[in-house]
């Protein structure tokens, strides 16, 4: 069924997905931004880098985004298995040169202002897409359902479905009349700082990137990422309110004494080509649309207006994504009214439940961490270090562990038997050296601060 208009709130990610997803079940599709210049998130200047789950979404929608991207200068991340990536590892402080397996994309590196310039790009030119530069101010309600949103300027645009992408907060106030959902929230407190430097041929003995990961007994990251512009990004990050380096001095203090690890030494002392970024997550948080007492049919939150999850485990646009693709299913199917309403929360609900529950388990390795704690998450995290060192061995345990970190399977995965039995086969190998080098196949996409 065709729906007649529908009303996307947010510009960013989760709004042009939506956009470009509903403009095929949808006559007219407005898009409603805060500003008119478009606006990247507050993490945007850390690096970032595409789960597979969510390349494939852009892939669907839009078929030559990545080559677009590399036309203007991202980096390829596979599945070339020449390239290699450093990485020391939290099970065991394993220094490892991790190959890309063949996932069924080229992945690409870049900036996230360059990828949401080209989403951008590609969701003005469809022509059942129109723009307002305005603020929403409430929803139109009527019998408890959302017909609509009020604007700041004093119009109102009427609209069979209002996707609500508009940010942590959401970008539609509801009201009185309509119900709020509960939320659950963890809290880390973690500050992030990000700098330019330049990038050369040499760098990384050619390796596509460079990963620090935090440990039980250092809450701290490092990454560094290329993008466009023959320019590294580099970020580094710190649990419970820890602060980074803001000059290259300090930076190669840190890498040298705070990450206790030389990998990024080479890179961070050199001149800083453009100011710090700074940017401090206090708390992961999740808004539980699929609790309410009663559904609110025209509405349907995605993206961070559903959960917003800690940058360090680079989960956020790709879980947006998926919540898009699931969304545009959900509307093939039950269109816009109360059945939406009813079944959209419960399914989005399911797609967001992996990257949640990886995001705060991980979390709560720290006893720091504020939230309630799943039971058995210690036991949990236990087991995912020895699948962490098993994957440095065994490529059918590394593919399994690859395809929950990419949300290309959910996290049970890890422990179907087959994946079991190998983990186990390889409990009693002990943890390498802290200089010693392992061969694997991929580095977990969930341990670096990448995007959100």
């Amino acid at each position: 069924m065709e729906l007649n208009r529908v009303v996307v709130v947010g510009g960013g990610m989760a709004g042009l997905a939506a956009a470009a997803t509903l403009s095929a079940r949808a006559r007219e599709v407005v898009v409603v931004e805060r500003r008119e210049a478009p606006a990247l998130p507050p993490q945007a200047g850390l690096p970032h880098a595409m789960l597979v789950s969510g390349a494939l979404v852009l892939n669907e929608l839009f078929p030559d985004l990545g080559q677009r991207l590399l036309d203007r200068g991202a980096a390829p991340g596979g599945p070339d298995p020449t390239r290699v990536a450093c990485y020391w590892a939290a099970a065991g402080a394993v220094r490892r040169e991790l190959r890309f397996p063949d996932l069924g994309i080229t992945r690409t590196l870049c900036s996230r202002e360059l990828i949401q310039q080209e989403v951008r790009a590609s969701v003005e030119q469809i022509p059942n897409v129109r723009w307002e530069q305005d603020t929403v101010t409430g929803a139109l309600a009527r019998r408890g359902a959302v017909r609509g949103v009020a604007l700041g300027s004093g119009r109102s645009v009427e609209a069979d479905l209002v996707v609500d992408a508009g940010g942590r907060d959401g970008g539609v106030p509801l009201g009185a009349d309509l119900p709020v959902p509960p939320t659950s929230e963890v809290g880390v407190d973690i500050r992030y700082t990000a700098f330019l430097v330049e990038r050369r041929p040499e760098d990384l003995d050619g390796a596509v990137l460079a990963a620090v990961q935090n440990t039980p007994d250092n809450p701290r990251m490092a990454i560094a990422l290329p993008m466009e512009g023959d320019r590294w990004q580099v970020g580094f990050g710190a649990y419970f309110g820890q602060t980074g380096p803001t000059d290259p001095d300090g930076a190669r203090a840190y890498a040298a004494a705070a990450l206790a690890d030389p990998i990024l030494a080479p890179l961070v002392g050199r001149p800083f080509l453009d100011r710090p970024w700074r940017y401090t997550f206090r708390t992961g948080r999740r808004r539980h649309w699929e609790r309410l007492a009663r559904p609110v049919p025209g509405y349907v939150a995605v993206g961070d207006s559903v959960a917003s999850f800690n940058p360090i485990y680079g989960q956020g646009m790709s879980s947006a994504l998926l919540q898009v693709r699931e969304l545009g299913r959900l509307v093939d199917r039950h269109g816009a009214g109360r059945a939406l309403a009813t079944a959209a929360p419960k399914a989005l609900a399911t797609v967001v439940d992996a990257p949640w529950r990886i995001s705060t388990g991980a979390d709560f390795m720290y006893a720091r961490t504020v939230g309630v704690r799943p039971r058995g998450q210690q036991r949990v995290n236990g087991y995912v270090a020895r699948v962490l060192r098993a994957a440095a061995v065994d490529d059918r345990v590394n593919l399994a562990f690859t395809s929950v970190s990419h949300l290309l399977a959910p996290p049970a995965a890890l422990f179907a038997p087959p994946v079991l039995a190998r983990v186990l086969r390889h409990r009693s190998v002990p943890a390498a050296p802290a200089q010693q080098t392992v061969p694997a196949r991929t580095p977990p996409a969930g341990t670096y601060p990448a995007r959100s």
